[in-house]
């Protein structure tokens, strides 16, 4: 039986940081990944001449300064990827003008005053607020150092993970329509701005100007594929199409893991970078079963998606990231009764605007995100497909007549593809509290991903992945300088 330093269950930005800054320090970790490629939410595929991102619209943190530039540059592949920048980030539609969200935040607060004039100090005060924040919670975690003692929390920090981020707003803000505009990313963590909790969604927001955004030349399976690539080079193992079907406990630690091919691997730490509810229920199952109910019950998993992929006609002169927004409604927009209205929001993708590889000269891709929950009938998915269709080309009229529908995914779809529980885009629902995720009581076993803490998106289980490296660094003395 095949030994290893470190087990990662799933392939996801998490595994693959955790894999990559282990293997980077002389440890050998194994990744076993159900799908035939690596990936999960970060991949990419083609269909007819047409290259789409499966779910994700960018990234932030691939520069030097990022958790997933810093991987890269241990791993000696930094080099050997493309990021090209989201400028400006996202344009937000609403119905009495539009805003682009600039990578620059002085440029963006300027853009926000020319809107707001009578917001002038509210718009200073919240940025002023949510950018110390951002800097505080950062450097509160011990992600590349050996040194993972407890650091002091400031108590902003603390107190936000109890308030909504509306509660902040309301603290800066008083015209309801600036709210909605600075809320524009709230459907990146699938939560209105009154049920989300405060801190993780400032800490998404402020990211992207802090880090930029990005997406890779050639789709964002470019970046799993390169991890991989690295792990393998440096010395760890990578098995894809082969799911690990249970793992094997010796008191209260994790022993070994059994696959769907019959085949054992015994570890010293194993990194769950694997649903939740699966993991605990199935994987380790008995009384761990309870823990995941538990979670399962509150704050429940988050929402999923309904993904349109199709082409244009023509070229797009428009922006490539648009947040739709056709009122000022958001807890509207979140509520199931809004999915597939021509009332309620709408993502839209145009990646070829900047990566003109994607697809055939004098065409672009589009790709159209539709929160939904899981639970539909989604036989008549065509149909669905057309109604979102027709919402894109209500919010974008020069598109009437030219967006061809290629493929579409479900929240089944995504389920299928990556294992999340109902096609859960962020793993769990980001409300107010502080839930312990990692009280099963087992001493070598750690999560990544966007089922950890840490919570959804894709820099966040980065930084999750990197978390639970670093802690594994710790137990084997090693200390990797930030």
């Amino acid at each position: 039986m095949k030994e290893y330093d470190v087990i990662i269950i799933g392939s996801g930005i998490g595994g693959l940081v955790s894999a990559g800054l282990l293997v980077s320090q002389g440890l050998k970790p194994l990744v076993v990944e159900a799908h035939t490629r690596p990936g999960g939410y970060l991949s990419s595929f083609r269909r007819k001449e047409y290259l789409f991102d499966s779910a994700v619209d960018c990234i932030s943190g691939t520069g030097p300064e990022g958790i997933i530039g810093r991987v890269l540059s241990l791993l000696d592949v930094g080099s050997q990827i493309e990021f090209l920048p989201v400028e400006p980030i996202r344009r937000s539609m609403f119905p009495d003008f539009d805003v682009d969200v600039c990578g620059d935040l002085e440029e963006y607060k300027i853009s926000l005053t020319t809107l707001f004039p009578h917001e002038r100090r509210g718009i200073r005060d919240f940025f002023k607020f949510t950018d110390r924040v951002y800097e505080e919670a950062v450097s509160s975690i011990s992600l590349l150092s050996g040194n993972n003692r407890s650091i002091a929390i400031s108590p902003d920090v603390v107190t936000l993970r109890n308030m909504t981020y509306e509660d902040i707003l309301k603290d800066y803000i008083a015209d309801p329509r600036l709210r909605a505009v600075l809320s524009d990313r709230c459907p990146f963590i699938g939560l209105s701005p009154s049920v989300v909790a405060a801190l993780p969604m400032i800490m998404l927001v402020m990211s992207y100007f802090r880090l930029g955004a990005f997406r890779p030349r050639g789709g964002f399976q470019e970046l799993p594929d390169l991890i991989v690539s690295a792990i393998q080079d440096r010395g760890g193992d990578v098995i894809l199409g082969n799911e690990i079907r249970k793992i094997i406990l010796d008191g209260d630690r994790c022993q070994r893991v059994l696959c769907e091919s019959g085949d054992e691997y015994c570890c010293k730490y194993l990194i769950a970078n694997s649903d939740y509810i699966h993991t605990f229920s199935n994987l380790l199952g008995g009384g761990y079963s309870d823990i995941a109910k538990k979670m399962s019950d509150h704050p429940g998993a988050s929402t999923s998606f309904f993904i349109v992929y199709g082409s244009i006609a023509g070229r797009f002169t428009g922006h490539s990231s648009i947040g739709y927004f056709p009122s000022y409604d958001f807890p509207y927009f979140f509520n199931t009764e809004a999915e597939f209205r021509d009332d309620s929001t709408l993502g839209i993708t145009v990646a070829s605007v900047e990566d003109h590889g994607r697809s055939p000269e004098g065409s672009e891709t589009i790709v159209l995100h539709e929160m939904v929950s899981g639970s539909r009938d989604w036989s008549v998915r065509q149909q669905y497909a057309e109604m979102v269709v027709k919402k894109a080309e209500k919010a974008l009229p020069e598109l009437s007549g030219r967006i061809q529908i290629i493929d579409t995914a479900t929240p089944m779809t995504l389920q299928r593809y990556t294992k999340n529980h109902a096609g859960a885009a962020f793993g769990w629902n980001h409300v107010p509290g502080n839930f312990i995720m990692n009280g099963h009581g087992l001493k070598n076993f750690y999560i990544a991903g966007h089922w950890s803490e840490m919570g959804g998106g894709v820099l966040a289980a980065a930084y999750s992945g990197a978390k639970a490296a670093s802690a594994i660094l710790t137990k084997e003395g090693i200390t990797l300088d930030a």
